[in-house]
């Protein structure tokens, strides 16, 4: 069936490590598509059973989300014998690179709980994956490093990972950008496990290293 879908490529986006992605258009419909690019350096039916596998978790855990409310990009197409996911398009500026970052952090701060509510993590969570726009609010994008059945230490490594991207983004601006944050992850998750998450991001800081998943 997706053979027979006539998508026009528009312009990449992104050249990553595991993935090139695309901004596309279907009938009119802007999109974009993240494809899996085959590596070399591993067994062809390694490769393509990894390859699967991870295109079909990230597009489990949009779903996921998407129904339980969360900005996420909405899964429209997925390929799996390509290793491709074709997704909603989101109009907006990498929260990296806003004039105002700290207008959207006590609405990140509620997004990030309440995902982290259902025991999901990002993964990857920079501010380069949240983007903001002006009509459009705040987004979460790229979920290829993301988690089921998150433990505590996942979660800390999730505000650990923000907390070091805003410090290296816009220095003057990242105690300010935390502390909202944390008011609006507060108000979701309360003060008891706020309180928990945050021993654990400094045990995880003091110990001078963050656990990337591969």
């Amino acid at each position: 069936m997706l053979e027979q879908l006539e998508f026009v490529e528009n312009r990449v986006i992104r050249v990553g490590a595991e993935a090139v992605i695309k901004e596309m258009s279907w009938k009119g419909l802007r999109l974009v598509a993240k494809h899996r690019v085959p590596k070399r350096y591993r067994v062809a039916e390694i490769d393509e059973r990894v390859r699967r596998s991870r295109t079909l978790h990230e597009a489990k855990v949009l779903s996921h989300l998407s129904e339980n409310g969360q900005p996420v990009p909405l899964v429209l197409f997925l390929d799996l014998a390509n290793s491709i996911i074709y997704m909603q398009f989101i109009e907006g500026v990498e929260l990296r690179s806003h004039h105002s970052p700290q207008r959207y952090a006590e609405r990140l701060g509620e997004i990030v709980s309440s995902m982290h509510s259902m025991d999901i993590v990002h993964g990857d969570l920079t501010l380069a994956n949240i983007l903001a726009g002006e009509d459009t609010g705040l987004w979460l994008v790229d979920f290829g490093l993301s988690a089921f059945n998150a433990d505590l230490e996942e979660k800390a490594v999730d505000i650990h990972l923000l907390e070091r991207s805003a410090a290296g983004s816009f220095p003057d601006k990242a105690r300010e950008f935390m502390q909202l944050f944390l008011r609006g992850y507060s108000r979701v998750a309360g003060r008891e496990k706020t309180s928990e998450i945050l021993e654990k991001v400094k045990e995880i800081r003091s110990r001078g290293r963050y656990v990337a998943r591969g």
